[in-house]
């Protein structure tokens, strides 16, 4: 049985010059072309990619097997791929169904203004870690809150910062996250093994943060935020959120007077 010339090639280990040649073209190309001349990204990771293709070609990878490679790692990062295409659906369903006005509604009436932000911290960190997106935590719940924040006068710096850190919670430590699945795919380590090696960071973070946002919540000197009235808000959520009156009776009633 005759052995081709392909199957005969031997694989060569590269050197460490040779193994950064595609991180520094991948570096060069998106500072140089991406950040400076603001060239479109999709032909600057091609061309990336091409780099690193003949450079696996010199090291003796015949084509089908570079084909074989990237079919392979496409198919398992196919479920983090899809959960970012799912947060684009998650965002605009909840725009348009009047859900996030709803929040931003309800919120105005039930939540204690002197603890908003940690409110904010806590339950976008529910939100994420149910939904495993940053991006979609922040852009649905997050925005819910923001609106909240803006109708009670908070401190809207203070708030953001506890969505963002709330939604960076969930998604690490979150099954569904794009994130933690590649992180675990690339690296060859079991989803939940890597998932119980980020508590020891995650979990001593968000608990600092709950601390120093409850701590700011009692202080004398920060007292309770000025409050203003969910009717006064009501004309500035239509603005930006569009109409809500399926979700809030009362709004459209007093539209309609």
């Amino acid at each position: 049985m005759s052995v081709t010339s392909s199957e005969k090639r031997a694989h060569r280990t590269p050197s460490l010059l040779v193994a950064a040649i595609p991180a520094v073209t991948l570096i060069v190309l998106l500072g140089g072309g991406y950040i400076a001349a603001s060239l479109p990204v999709e032909p600057l990771l091609i061309a990336s990619a091409v780099v690193a293709g003949i450079v696996a070609m010199t090291l003796g990878y015949t084509w089908d097997e570079i084909i074989g490679a990237i079919a392979e790692k496409i198919a398992k990062t196919m479920p983090a791929v899809l959960i970012l295409i799912v947060v684009g659906a998650l965002i605009g369903t909840w725009m348009a169904g009047g859900t996030i006005p709803m929040l931003i509604y309800y919120g105005l009436k039930i939540i204690n203004p002197q603890f908003l932000a940690l409110i904010a911290l806590v339950v976008t960190a529910i939100v994420s870690l149910c939904t495993g997106t940053s991006w979609g935590s922040a852009g649905t719940i997050g925005v819910a809150f923001m609106g909240v924040a803006v109708g009670m006068d908070a401190n809207l710096p203070m708030v953001a910062g506890a969505i963002v850190a709330g939604a960076y919670f969930g998604d690490k430590l979150s099954p569904l996250s794009d994130t933690t699945n590649i992180a675990s795919l690339a690296t060859g380590v079991n989803l939940f093994t890597h998932i119980r090696h980020l508590m020891w960071t995650t979990i001593p973070a968000f608990l600092t943060s709950a601390v120093v946002y409850l701590i700011s919540a009692c202080s004398p000197r920060a007292g309770p935020y000025p409050r203003r009235s969910a009717r006064s808000f009501r004309p500035s959520i239509r603005r930006s959120t569009g109409t809500c009156s399926c979700w809030c009776p009362s709004w459209s009633s007093s539209s309609a007077r």
